[in-house]
């Protein structure tokens, strides 16, 4: 009998899961940090439709890459919990969980989750932590940095120079156009991104999504339904931009 894999969830997925938690009532109200696990339960995952009905799969603990602000350094955590020291300098590293659904103008500086709903507004505001979605807005003395995943969607149209992330997705919907070359590791789009892209991961074109312009990296991905109209330049080993100008 072959063996049953377990399905691993992404520190990515987690995030994407915050929008549906919204609905349940487990996330917190806006700008205020998610309470302890122990004060209200989790209900239990649901299987994704590919996944078979017959089957219970079990969750494991989310590895993430955590980034002390304080000193730079990166480690990995498994599990959930509210605080954490920096195994490097012992600064305190706050890991809660943000919602932002009106004018916001205050730092936020987390290893977990900020979401800006569409009502939500960045003013004169840095946030950083380890994954961003923003569907607001955000004014030009506004900035984002996350060390993982930044999602851009509903009203979002950021200036590429107000935002640093490891990897980017452009949501189902959103046109984004850059007019900077854009850098990241990881490259998903559901939506439309024209820009000048450099990645040293995947560049994944969902159905629906459409990249535009020129693409360098190690890895191409086009689902059917997916769009390309770029100049294409992979390199599966090394540095993608080796000797190019």
């Amino acid at each position: 009998m072959a063996d049953k894999k377990t399905k691993v969830m992404d520190g990515f997925a987690v995030v994407r899961g915050l929008a549906q938690a919204k609905h349940d009532g487990t996330l917190p109200a806006p700008g205020v940090r998610r309470p302890p696990d122990d004060a209200a339960p989790r209900p239990p995952p649901t299987a994704m439709p590919k996944d078979s009905p017959h089957i219970v799969k079990t969750i494991e603990p989310t590895k993430r890459t955590i980034r002390c602000f304080q000193c730079g350094y990166e480690f990995k955590l498994a599990g959930t919990t509210k605080t954490i020291y920096c195994a490097k300098c012992r600064e305190k590293i706050d890991l809660g969980d943000y919602v932002i659904e009106g004018p916001w103008s205050e730092e936020i500086k987390t290893g977990g989750s900020v979401i800006v709903r569409p009502t939500g507004r960045l003013e004169n505001a840095r946030i950083r932590a380890g994954n961003v979605i923003l569907e607001g807005e955000m004014d030009e003395n506004s900035a984002i940095e996350c060390n993982q995943w930044l999602e851009l969607g509903g009203r979002a149209k950021p200036h590429p120079r107000q935002l640093e992330m490891r990897n980017l997705r452009v949501a189902a919907g959103a046109t984004m156009a850059f007019k900077y070359k854009l850098q990241v590791h990881h490259l998903e789009l559901l939506g439309t991104l024209e820009a000048d892209v450099e990645a040293t991961g995947l560049v994944s074109i969902r159905p629906g999504g459409h990249l535009k312009g020129k693409v360098r990296g190690a890895h191409l991905q086009v689902e059917e339904g997916g769009g390309l109209s770029a100049r294409v330049f992979i390199w599966p080993q090394g540095n993608p931009l080796a000797g190019e100008s």
